[in-house]
Parts: C-alpha cells; structure tokens; sequence
C-alpha cells in the first residue's frame, strides 16, 4: 500500500503547488498553536482565510474509509464547495463533502457508505437554499485557502443568479398557445423587451387576419361572379321575353307559350318587369290584352302577395305592379300605408292611388293624417301633368283638419287657375295657422281675387310682419282706388322701410291717380317721403 499512497500523495502535492500563489501559501508549515493570516495581494477582493491549530502538514487519513485522501476542513459551507469543485475538476470525481465535528471536509473516498453532506441535505429535504450562514467575525477558517476560491463579490453574483433561477423554477411561467419559455425558438429572438403572451397575441392576430382577409376575398369574388352571371341572364331573358310579348299583342302567339316561363319564380318576376315596361306605351285594346295576359298567367297574385308584405321595399314593389297593370285589389293596403313613418312608402301608396283612382284619384287627401312635404306635393303634380290625370277641384280640401293638405290645395288652385274657389280661399285667410293664412293672402293676390281685399284689410292690423308684408305685396297685384287710403296710411304709420316701399308700390299701381298722389307725398316736408317716392318713381330701378 506504500507505493499507491506515494503516487496519490504526490498528485495532490503537485496541484496544491500549481493552485496556490506563493502569497497564499504558509510561510511556516510547523504552525501548530499558533494562528497566522494569509496575505491577500493589494486590490483583490478575495476572502481571509485563517489557519488554525488544526492545519495540516499533508493529507489527514482515517481508518474508516477505504482509500481515504481529506484535502481540507472548513468551517463554512461554500468554502468546501468551492474547494470540491476545484478538485473535481483536476482529481477524481468521487471527491465528497462529509460534515463531522463542526466541519465541513473535503475527502476523497471510494467507499459507498460514506455519504456526503449533499445527500444527506436531499435527505434532510433542504428547501431554503436562498438562506446564507453568517460568517463569524473572529473565528477563523480551519485550512489555508488558494486564490482558486472565487472572492466575496463573484460568490454573492453566483448566489444572486441562483437565488433568481430558484425563483424562476418556482414560479415557471404558463405555458402559451404556441410556445412556452422553454421553447428553443424564443430564446434565439429578441423581441425588444415585450413578453411572450404579447408577441403569441400578435402572432394570433396577423394569422386571424390574413385568414378573414382570404376568405372575404373568396366572398367577394364568388358573389361578383354570381352577380355579372345573374345580370347576363337577366339581360337575355328581357329581350326573349319581349319579343315573345310584342308577338302576343300582334297575334303571332297564344298564352300558352308563357307557361314555361310561369314555372319558375325568377322568370316570373323578369316577365312582370317586362310587360310593366311595355304597358307604359300602351293604350287601348293592347293594354286591356296585356292585362288580361297578366290575370291569365296568375301574376296579380304575386303583385298582392308582395304588396301585403312586411318589408317595405317589397310593399313597395307591389304597389307599382298593381298601379301599372290597374289591379285594385290592395287598394286597403296601400290606404293604410298613407300614414306610414316611412316616407318613401307614403310617397309610393299616393302615387298608386292616383293611378288607381278613376273618378277621385285625390280620394286619398282626405284620409291623410301624416304631414304632406313639399317633395310629395311635387311629385304628385309631376303624376298629373306626365299622365294626364283628372283635375278635380281642390277647394273641397282647403278646410282639411291636416295643415299640409290645406297648403297643397291652395297651390293646386293657383297651379291649375281654379278661380271659383275665390269665396274658399277666402274663408282660409281666416284660418288659425299663420303659414295658411300667408299662403292664402298670396293665392288670393296671384289670381287677383279681388273680394278679399276688405277681408286684407281688415285682418292687416292684428298680423305679424311676413303677412302683413303679403298684403301689401297683394293689393299691390291687384289695385284698386279704394285702398289708396289704406296704402298711404301704411306709408305713414310704418317705420319699416320695406312695408314703406311696397305701399308706394302698390299706390303707384293704381296709374295717373296713384302717381299724383305720390307726387303730392313727395312734397310734403317729411323726407323720408321723398326718399321712398323717389326710388319708387325711378324707371332706372326695376
């Protein structure tokens, strides 16, 4: 055993020496009562270390381990550490840590049964390892230390990282949709400081993205190429249908030959747009043919089915079929959409009306409790005019309960020249509602009704300006010598400068006898008389 133990002791001599700087070693090896420190070179922030009594000349040995070789004794645990992993690398690997009698002792041993203070701490289920022993200020370490030991600040750095991975380990991260933090891909990217669910959110949502985007592509491709397919059908089933429609009114086909077409819905309903096309050039024995053509085929039905529809644009539709081919049978339906909010559902049951209507198509005025707008009243005088339809006398709704109605009848009577409602419109100047009552005056001075002026002039004092404006405006329209009196009165109570200028209007109105008045006025000392006069009288002015 002689030779072995010489070879090992040997090794480890030689270590030790290549190890340890001349500046850390023991000067004295024969130290055994005396303690001494180990000089630390200027500047290095290394650990003191104190030899003891129980310093050690070479390698301490003990019968109880087989082939035992103890390198060292410390009385702190991360010195031994550090020690052991010094001699890991250069020895043996089956180098432990043993703690016995207050010491931490690194041995070198090949005997199973010993066990080292690392499998004894497993045992032990040691889980505080965050928590450091403190270092006594006066009780010295047992074995001179090499500069190998790392100094006090790389230590405190090797337990921060270990502190913040044992964090780490204790609070794993979740795992994401796609990667967690283990994943090899997110440890080679930096993604600037955002975490992982932020940059996976990301990625979910470019990939949502890209995938609504591809298949509202496909959408919209597919219904334009359904669209431009359905358009050159249509197309082509308008002019087959037509020519199959001018063949039947000359008599070149039968009803029969439509049957086909019958059958199918969409087909029905391009035949129904096409004969309402050709019924509007149409008139007398054709149109009755083309009507009984329609009845035969059983296309009023669907007119009244969408007619009574609950979507509006459908009620629509209805009612223009039934207009065009004069089918009355949703005559009720269309009296109650009269009064419907939607304003272009209004607009469309008054006009199929007037088109249904043979001896009252304005029947629908009197039922009529929604406000009538101006664009209705337009577009029904546009109906009358382009169709021709029958005036009827429109004095029969001036006294409508409905103010908008009263106002469309008033236009109608001037629109159309009705003079014998002169005793009707009067009456209506009397009505409650100023903007009748304004509407009124004007009509009345328009179709020079001259029975209203005693009506005007009575009612001028007790009007606000825009009728009493209108009043003058009339009487100026129709003149007549028995108002001048009136006329020069409003000239000279009225400090307004328009009432002044239209009264002088209306005074010059009534010819020689009027301008002689006003030349008399002009003479009078009050100058605004002859200011107004003046400009009134100045043919350069019109």
């Amino acid at each position: 055993m002689k030779n072995p133990l010489t070879g090992i002791l040997s090794i480890v001599f030689l270590l030790l020496s290549q190890e340890f700087s001349p500046a850390q070693q023991i000067a004295d090896s024969g130290l055994s009562d005396k303690q001494s420190e180990i000089p630390v070179p200027p500047g290095d922030s290394s650990l003191d270390y104190i030899v003891s009594e129980t310093s050690i000349r070479g390698f301490v040995t003990s019968s109880v381990n087989e082939f035992p070789i103890q390198l060292g004794a410390f009385r702190l645990r991360i010195n031994a550490e550090a020690f052991l992993a010094e001699v890991k690398k250069h020895v043996d690997e089956n180098a432990i840590i043993v703690d016995e009698d207050g010491y931490y002792k690194v041995r070198i041993s090949r005997n199973p049964k010993i066990k080292s203070i690392e499998e004894n701490d497993q045992a032990n289920e040691i889980t505080s390892p965050d928590i450091q022993p403190e270092i006594p200020a006066t009780e010295p370490d047992t074995l001179q230390q090499t500069s190998a030991i790392t100094d006090s600040v790389k230590i405190a750095e090797v337990l921060s990282v270990d502190n913040s991975l044992n964090k780490q380990e204790q609070n794993p991260a979740p795992d994401i949709i796609f990667f967690d933090e283990n994943n090899p891909w997110l440890k080679r990217i930096n993604y600037f400081g955002k975490s992982i669910a932020f940059v996976n959110s990301l990625i979910v949502t470019i990939v949502v993205s890209i995938t609504t985007m591809l298949i509202l592509l496909m959408i919209i491709l597919l219904n334009r190429r359904r669209m431009e397919k359905e358009e050159r059908l249509h197309q082509y089933l308008l002019e087959k249908y037509q020519g199959l429609i001018v063949d039947y009114l000359f008599g070149n086909a039968n009803p029969d030959d439509f049957r086909p077409i019958a059958s199918d819905n969409y087909r029905r309903q391009v035949l129904i747009d096409q004969m309402i096309d050709v019924s509007v050039n149409l008139k007398g024995e054709e149109a009755k043919k083309l009507f009984s053509l329609y009845k035969h085929l059983g296309l009023d039905r669907d007119s009244i089915k969408r007619a009574n529809d609950v979507r509006w644009h459908k009620k629509i539709k209805g009612f223009r079929e039934l207009a065009f081919m004069n089918i009355k049978d949703a005559n009720d339906v269309m009296y109650r959409a009269l009064n419907s909010s939607n304003e272009i559902l209004r607009m469309e049951a008054q006009i199929a009306l007037v088109r249904l209507g043979d001896k009252n198509p304005f029947e629908f005025l009197s039922k009529l409790t929604r406000p009538f707008s101006l664009w209705e009243q337009i577009t029904l005088h546009e109906l009358i005019i382009q169709h021709n339809i029958p005036v009827p006398p429109f004095k029969q709704w001036l006294k409508s309960p409905n103010p908008t109605v009263a106002m469309f009848a008033l236009r109608m009577i001037r629109e159309f020249r009705q003079k014998d409602a002169e005793d009707e419109v009067r009456e209506t100047m009397l009505r409650p509602e100023p903007e009748i009552r304004q509407l009124a005056v004007q009509v009345a001075g328009d179709l020079e009704m001259r029975s209203t002026l005693e009506t005007m002039k009575k009612m001028y004092k007790n009007q606000d300006y825009n009728i009493c404006l209108e009043i003058i405006k009339s009487m100026g329209k129709m003149p007549d010598l028995s108002m001048m009196g009136f006329l020069k009165l409003v000239l000279d109570k009225e400090d307004d400068v328009q009432l002044q200028i239209e009264a002088t209007k209306a005074i010059e109105n009534n010819g020689e006898e009027g301008v002689k008045a006003l030349v008399k006025l002009m003479k009078s000392e009050y100058k605004n008389y002859n200011i107004i006069v003046r400009h009134v009288l100045d043919r350069r002015i019109f």
